[in-house]
């Protein structure tokens, strides 16, 4: 056979390069900072989403945030959770916990480069049910740290590694978070 009529196949091969971070399509949640090589990363569950529309809405972030995985050194989350465990559906609670550990797992795969992640938590009043939220972010493979603030109070509280609040992380991360 020779090589003008030989069969061509179409592979669907994957770029040897990247995107750059300008070309990935914008989410309403991520926002890239190119000096620092960080992505600022907004998740605010709000009483006005179904979880259908939750759902949806984790679903193209999963798919967003792991096209800038080459390129951040630094992640920065701004949590807004709503979930009061004992005020909402036990379904809702466990909807929330399984997205959070999926975009916990792309981390780990997608971010080759990642340093450091900063976790904040925005909660309505000193609760620790608020917080709990940021127990599946125990399973980062990289350093991470903590914090949060109540709403309507400009101090932001770190919680030391080897405080009492993330020792009651870790039991909800052993109960609620491990597959």
């Amino acid at each position: 056979m020779d090589k003008k009529n030989a069969p061509v196949t179409n592979f669907n091969l994957s770029p040897v390069f990247p995107k750059p971070p300008s070309s990935i399509e914008v989410h309403e949640s991520l926002f890239w900072l190119e000096k620092t090589r960080c992505l600022q990363i907004i998740i605010a569950y709000n009483k006005y989403k179904t979880q259908e529309e939750a759902a949806v809405y984790m679903a193209i972030l999963l798919d967003r945030i792991s096209e800038y995985g080459p390129w951040a050194d630094k992640l920065d989350f701004l949590i807004h959770p709503r979930i009061v465990r004992c005020w909402e559906s036990p379904n809702i609670y466990g909807q929330h916990i399984r997205q959070t550990m999926a975009l916990v797992n792309r981390i780990n795969r997608s971010f080759t480069v990642l340093t450091h992640v900063n976790v904040r938590l925005e909660i309505d009043y000193a609760n620790f049910q608020q917080m709990k939220l940021a127990a599946c972010f125990i399973a980062l493979k990289v350093y991470w740290k903590l914090s949060y603030y109540v709403d309507g109070i400009s101090y932001l509280n770190e919680i030391d590694a080897h405080s009492h609040l993330m020792r009651r992380l870790c039991g909800v991360y052993d109960r609620d978070c491990k597959v």
